[in-house]
């Protein structure tokens, strides 16, 4: 009982004069305004497989860069994109609640800046073998994966919206090539270990 005692007992103390093994907490380093930057520059040591996320209708077509993709489940089959609200593929994605998360491969790097903002609208689209799926959003033809998805919840945080897409599809090109890769703000690719030890 003693020790549930001091459980209770227990004061909370404040991150920022907290200090481990004598050393100065590192989190007390961060003030509030650099935190959004500091934020962005750890982001850009997460190593992510470079996508295009598409939708659309017969009315159009939009399309992004996203790194920003990660699996939910596979019993069912499910993955979250994040997208900025005010990006013109999130209007589409509301608007037909439906969207394809296209994996580039290493040859799709022409691709990458128009697709962040370079070209607009329509126009991203003519570079590139662009195909219209039954559900009429665009897929790469050659992508590594496309992942033909229908929104089945969504979530807004921040200047974002968190998509849950349904799988309903998924089309493999099996000489599409190794997966395009964004490591710290530049492209790479994956190079197993055993061939680098080698």
């Amino acid at each position: 009982m003693a020790i549930a005692n001091s459980l209770w007992k227990h004061e909370t103390v404040p991150m920022d004069d907290m200090t481990v093994n004598g050393v100065e907490n590192p989190a007390s380093a961060s003030t509030t305004a650099e935190l959004p930057e500091q934020f962005r520059q750890a982001m850009r040591r997460l190593i992510a497989t470079v996508t295009i996320v598409t939708a659309g209708d017969e009315h159009g077509r939009a399309g992004m860069v996203a790194t920003a993709v990660m699996s939910v489940s596979a019993e069912p089959p499910s993955l979250v994109i994040g997208v900025n609200r005010d990006a013109g593929v999130w209007r589409a994605i509301t608007d037909t609640k439906r969207f394809t998360v296209n994996l580039l491969s290493t040859r799709h790097t022409p691709l990458v800046h128009p697709f962040a903002g370079q070209l607009q609208g329509e126009e991203r689209f003519t570079l590139g073998e662009w195909h219209t799926h039954a559900s009429l959003t665009p897929y790469l033809a050659d992508a590594v994966v496309s992942l033909f998805c229908r929104v089945d919840a969504s979530l807004d945080y921040g200047t974002h919206t968190l998509f849950v897409g349904a799988v309903e599809e998924i089309r493999m090109v099996d000489e599409a090539g190794e997966p395009l890769l964004w490591r710290d703000g530049s492209f790479a690719n994956a190079v197993p270990l055993d061939e680098l030890l080698g």
